[in-house]
């Protein structure tokens, strides 16, 4: 009887053991990552849409440019057009 009171304190123990080391894996390891990891792929949104809006800012302004060249538009409405995109900058 005094054998199987021991395995079970001995099992109790490891159990409890156990469950605090992934309690603390939980809470100091993989809460800091999964933290990390979101603010990476923020980051990572925020970083190409901030540069396909200026890619896309660009084009509109080779686009202005070709019909200046053209003489589809003149001086003044080329500077108000151009204005307009790079105000956002």
């Amino acid at each position: 009887m005094q054998n199987s009171s021991m395995d079970f304190q001995k099992d109790y123990q490891y159990h409890f053991q156990t469950m605090s080391q992934e309690s603390f894996m939980t809470e100091y390891l993989l809460l800091p990552i999964i933290i990390f990891l979101s603010i990476i792929l923020i980051y990572s949104y925020i970083k190409k849409k901030l540069l396909r809006d200026e890619k896309e800012d660009l084009e509109s302004l080779k686009l202005l440019q070709e019909l200046l060249n053209s003489g589809t538009i003149n001086e003044n409405e080329f500077e108000k057009k151009k204005n307009r995109i790079t105000s956002k900058w």
